[in-house]
């Protein structure tokens, strides 16, 4: 196969109205991911405001609503459409692990804002610095997901920006947890905090390994 070919692949043969869904679907999870990090901001912010953060959630948990009617949309088409078995399996894989971003996002929505943890402003800089860094790792998914549909050989650059881009998650996690239990603060809370920080990391962590599976998608598109 050709490289032009290659970067002409599409593996829906070109079906606009599952391409248009597969697409709002990504676009669903990018934009819970950018309300998740500023659900945290809202919360460093002002802490004492639950009303604000609780409408920030809401937004979430109906993106993620019309991301699963999208997700068992695109599934159902799949499911009906004459495609190579092993293809649809790898599409539908891809669906389904991009899809489980959602619920850990909002998971630990939901924990800030019934538990409330106390974390002091020394850390603020840190914690905005991970949730950040974790939403630019699903964005390269995303970008790299988008691209198994359209232009298959970039998949590669996308998925290794998600790699070095949760490398320095990880490092700024193991960072910020050897602050938070050098400080002052009780026991209690710093495993408190601890809970929120490997949470939030996981998700980098979990973007990283759909990248990787990408990868292995793309690489078997291409030959």
């Amino acid at each position: 196969m050709s490289r032009s070919s290659n970067r002409r692949f599409s593996p829906l043969g070109g079906t606009r109205k599952v391409q248009n869904d597969i697409d709002l679907f990504f676009d669903r999870v990018g934009d819970a991911t950018t309300l998740f990090v500023q659900l945290l901001k809202q919360y460093l912010e002002e802490p004492n405001s639950p009303d604000r953060i609780r409408q920030t959630l809401e937004q979430i948990v109906d993106i993620e609503t019309n991301a699963d009617e999208l997700r068992r949309g695109i599934e159902s088409y799949l499911y009906e459409k004459t495609l190579i078995p092993d293809l649809r399996s790898d599409v539908l894989a891809l669906i389904e692990e991009i899809d489980s971003l959602l619920s850990p996002q909002i998971a630990v929505s939901y924990a800030l804002h019934i538990e409330r943890p106390v974390i002091p402003g020394e850390f603020h800089r840190g914690f905005i610095a991970l949730i950040e860094s974790t939403a630019l790792c699903v964005d390269h998914l995303l970008r790299g997901a988008r691209a198994f549909f359209r232009d298959t050989e970039s998949v590669r650059d996308h998925a290794h920006k998600v790699v070095f881009v949760e490398s320095q998650a990880d490092k700024m996690c193991t960072d910020l947890k050897t602050q938070i239990f050098s400080s002052d603060l009780d026991k209690v809370e710093k495993i408190h905090l601890r809970y929120f920080l490997e949470r939030i990391d996981l998700l980098a962590n979990r973007a990283e390994d759909i990248a990787d599976a990408l990868t292995i998608y793309a690489i078997k598109r291409m030959f």
